[in-house]
């Protein structure tokens, strides 16, 4: 204890004490104390100390100490990779503090499984993080107030699409399109996790159809066409233009016909066009600092329906523009809403599927919800 020195006055009494439990042989003591030495914050840095202190709570089945020393190991690990002692270090200390019931742990210890993998090239450590984190409590659920459950959510979108980029694994891209929905379908705004709608428009850009709903009965879809002609749940109005309602895409300019063109097979949102717009209506996340400030706008996102009925290829295909600048919020919400969608009815032609291309205008301003607009065929 004497080879530790205090560098903060302030924490002089909080450190003591901590050494006094170590010497009595408190196990949480150890943990701080050796944390304290590791960082360096209160007293002078001594990694061999901190070592030694994590160590000697490790092994007496302190959870805390458990994980920081797998955390620690980690770290060195991924400064040298070449070592396979500290992998199997904090592999080892990890897998103890998930055993002792430390949900961080299993984050963790799937984070070092995944880059392990990556690093070795081989996807059977991969496929051990994502197991690992299949078993976090709750993420298959919905969540808005659990952030350790929606990290695992993140990393399991992460760890499938390493797998996929690994071995072009088709399943492992299903499985990373269904943890960033999600993830994405949580009452979020930006910019949290931003970077997953990236994720998970790189994931629906490749090129591989990837339905993960089970598809709608005859029944069902016979219910669908038929509410499916026009916009805003008004059959028969057909084209490929709003109907001009709050809320929702405009029609054509005043004074100025609709353009006709060939009606091509179209795809149908389940459950028809007025559901569409209320799913539209109800998911989509009205940034609360543009609404404060009543900035109204609209972004429009292209995508098309695979013959499976997955999204794939969505885009910004307008941007939502205020004051002749662009809204980068309003752009990410739009694409968030689009690809959060359930999966489509594919359009068919002489009774097989088909792809469809789809376009949706997202406003944001309209008595607060976003909106749908019209179709692109």
């Amino acid at each position: 204890m004497d080879k530790i020195e205090l560098t903060n006055p302030a924490m002089k009494q909080t450190i003591e004490k901590f050494k006094k439990g170590v010497v009595k042989g408190d196990t949480e003591s150890m943990n701080q104390l050796g944390m304290e030495c590791m960082s360096g914050k209160n007293v002078k840095a001594n990694m061999e100390m901190g070592l030694n202190l994590l160590d000697q709570a490790a092994k007496q089945n302190n959870v805390n100490a458990q994980y920081n020393l797998g955390n620690y190991f980690f770290i060195f690990w991924l400064q040298k990779p070449a070592n396979d002692g500290y992998f199997s270090s904090g592999i080892k200390w990890l897998k103890k503090a998930v055993k002792g019931g430390d949900n961080n742990a299993i984050l963790m210890l799937a984070r070092f499984y995944n880059e392990y993998g990556k690093y070795k090239k081989e996807s059977s450590y991969v496929d051990g993080a994502i197991q690992l984190l299949g078993t976090y409590p709750k993420v298959n659920e919905i969540n808005n107030k659990d952030e350790n459950v929606l990290n695992a959510q993140a990393w399991l979108g992460t760890i499938c699409l390493s797998k996929w980029r690994l071995d072009k694994d088709t399943v492992a891209l299903r499985d990373a399109k269904k943890w960033y929905r999600i993830l994405l379908k949580s009452d979020l705004e930006f910019p949290n996790y931003t970077q997953y709608i990236d994720s998970l428009q790189a994931v629906l850009s490749m090129g591989v159809p990837m339905r993960i709903d089970p598809m709608p009965t005859p029944e069902e879809i016979e219910k669908s066409k038929n509410g499916a002609g026009g916009m805003g749940g008004f059959p028969g109005m057909g084209g490929g233009f709003g109907g001009g309602f709050p809320g929702m895409g405009g029609g054509a300019p005043q004074g100025q016909q609709m353009p006709q063109g060939p009606r091509r097979p179209q795809a149908t949102f389940p459950g028809g066009n007025f559901e569409m717009q209320q799913f539209v209506r109800s998911n989509t996340n009205y940034p609360e600092n543009l609404k404060n400030q009543k900035i109204n706008g609209q972004a429009t996102i292209s995508f098309t329906i695979d013959t499976d009925g997955s999204i794939v290829n969505p885009t910004v295909a307008k941007h939502a523009i205020v004051n002749d600048v662009e809204i980068f919020i309003m752009d990410k919400e739009a694409l968030r809403t689009v690809m959060i969608m359930p999966d489509w009815i594919p359009a068919q032609e002489n009774g097989q599927p088909v792809k469809a291309e789809q376009t949706v205008n997202v406003n944001f301003g309209s008595g607060g919800m976003g909106g749908m607009g019209g179709f692109g065929f």
